[in-house]
């Protein structure tokens, strides 16, 4: 499936309260649960000759992004860990720095088929977290920090 851009129409959701998040051209990740923080610091500013402060003010940003998933999706893991050898089978090794994402797409229905999506701006994997549990799906919790975000949302 080709990449939407933010702001298109999708055809059709996944399902009710579905999600997906999109990777350049590719949509890798249908999501069982999604967190989007968005975080400031704040900054007290005072007047000359006094100690209370007068006013609060934003002084840094911060957006978090975690899902988690019940699937394995190799392109992510080579997206998170910077590397992969291509062959069979793929080996994919952590390396130094940092994996470029081409600011990811989250889309997301509530209920009444409102569309809303949310791309983040210079994401960058923070952690991944893989789970295994007997007579259960694998759990894998993925969490991106971003520079900035942008929301788009349908009426």
């Amino acid at each position: 499936m080709q990449f939407t851009p933010a702001g298109s129409s999708l055809i059709s959701r996944i399902s009710f309260n579905s999600g997906n998040i999109d990777f350049g051209n590719s949509r890798l990740v249908q999501v069982d649960n999604i967190a989007l923080s968005i975080e400031y610091t704040l900054a007290d500013l005072f007047v000359l000759g006094s100690i209370k402060p007068q006013y609060k003010a934003r002084h840094s940003q911060k957006v978090t992004f975690s899902g988690k998933l019940k699937s394995y999706s190799p392109e992510i893991e080579m997206l998170a860990f910077g590397s992969s050898s291509i062959g069979t089978p793929n080996q994919v090794l952590t390396l130094d720095g940092q994996a470029s994402l081409t600011n990811p797409v989250v889309t997301l229905f509530d209920s009444n088929n409102k569309e809303i999506q949310y791309q983040l701006t210079g994401a960058v994997f923070k952690s991944t977290k893989l789970t295994a549990k007997m007579e259960d799906y694998i759990e894998w919790d993925i969490e991106l920090e971003a520079l900035d975000i942008s929301e788009l949302y349908t009426a």
